[in-house]
């Protein structure tokens, strides 16, 4: 069996919705990073030096980290599902490519967004706002285009690379992000996260909490 370890709201859950749609067994383990003496958390250190989620671990023990890697090899476990291209084409390629503009542009420049609420200097957040927005508005816009006429990332095929997606894109609600110029994205989340697989996840992992730990959100903007 595949053991998930996973922080609830993070990117985590993008292998938890790999899971569920590729239909293999898994166990999925909730961890708390923020609590760093619980029994999990101290855990999940020894077995990821980084101290961070995912955190896959095998039958025989190998541990599996960093999104790049597992989602394509949860969709491998399952080919006919076609949750991502086959290895040795030129699709594979491509969508290594979107995989990792995800995980290296868009993650974490809308990660950087929501530093700008632990300033207390509301002259130096705004600032920093207009600066980190500024750095998220290229991958956006980039991920937007890509998305003109075409229900998914790789086209009319839902992929692991889409549940990623949607997660690094849904740090907009904590973060106070307006996505209206975004129409395509928009339009994107709504479908996947209308897919039953990722309604499921939802359920399974419960209402979402970082909107709290993020300094001076606005309630009513959450």
């Amino acid at each position: 069996m595949i053991t998930l370890y996973y922080h609830r709201g993070a990117c985590s859950t993008a292998n938890h919705f790999a899971l569920e749609e590729a239909g293999v067994e898994y166990d999925a383990i909730e961890v708390d990073l923020r609590s760093v003496e619980d029994p999990l958390t101290i855990k999940l250190r020894a077995l990821n030096p980084m101290a961070q989620t995912p955190t896959i671990v095998l039958d025989d023990g190998t541990v599996l980290t960093q999104n790049a890697a597992t989602l394509p090899f949860i969709a491998d476990l399952v080919p006919e599902k076609k949750l991502f291209p086959k290895r040795g084409t030129m699709e594979r390629v491509l969508a290594e490519g979107w995989l990792s503009f995800v995980a290296s542009d868009l993650h974490p420049r809308m990660v950087e967004v929501s530093w700008v609420w632990a300033v207390e200097d509301e002259q130096m957040q705004g600032q920093l706002r207009k600066f980190y927005e500024g750095r998220v508005a290229r991958p956006l816009q980039a991920l937007n285009d890509r998305l003109e006429g075409q229900d998914f990332i790789l086209g009319d095929r839902y992929s692991v690379i889409d549940g990623y997606a949607l997660i690094a894109l849904g740090w907009s609600v904590p973060c106070a992000l307006s996505l209206d110029a975004y129409p395509n994205i928009l339009a994107f989340m709504a479908r996947v996260e209308a897919r039953p697989v990722i309604r499921h996840v939802r359920q399974l992992e419960g209402d979402l909490d970082w909107v709290a730990d993020i300094k001076r959100i606005p309630r009513n903007e959450a």
